[in-house]
């Protein structure tokens, strides 16, 4: 899957960005805040959430992906996104390119013209 970076103040949704929207559990424990999404260009579709954690022991972020599909409720009043279930999240994967203008491209005629 060929995915691309996209900073969460780019994100909009209908009432504004992604950007310092906070990532809790369900028990409104704070797992940290989007820092962006991986877009699949050809697909146009959000895979995952990129999640800049706080690791309480060190105070160090770490940069986690989380699956898009992950059930997930958009609290727009406490600009929270609420993880359900089982919190699986990854290591950002260093070798993600930004979004590129190529990639507008792409996601805009992402059919051949035969």
């Amino acid at each position: 899957m060929d995915l691309r970076y996209l900073d969460a103040g780019h994100v909009e949704h209908p009432t504004g960005t992604l950007e310092g929207l906070a990532v809790c559990t369900e028990q409104n424990e704070q797992i940290g805040c989007v820092d962006g999404v991986l877009i699949e260009p050809a697909t146009r579709r959000v895979r995952y959430f990129v999640v800049d954690t706080v690791r309480r022991r060190h105070d160090a972020h770490e940069r986690c992906v989380l699956a898009a599909d992950s059930p997930v409720v958009l609290d727009l009043s406490e600009r929270t996104l609420r993880v359900g279930g089982v919190i699986d999240m990854e290591p950002l994967m260093d070798q993600v390119q930004p979004f590129s203008d190529e990639d507008v491209l792409t996601a805009l005629f992402r059919g051949s013209a035969a």
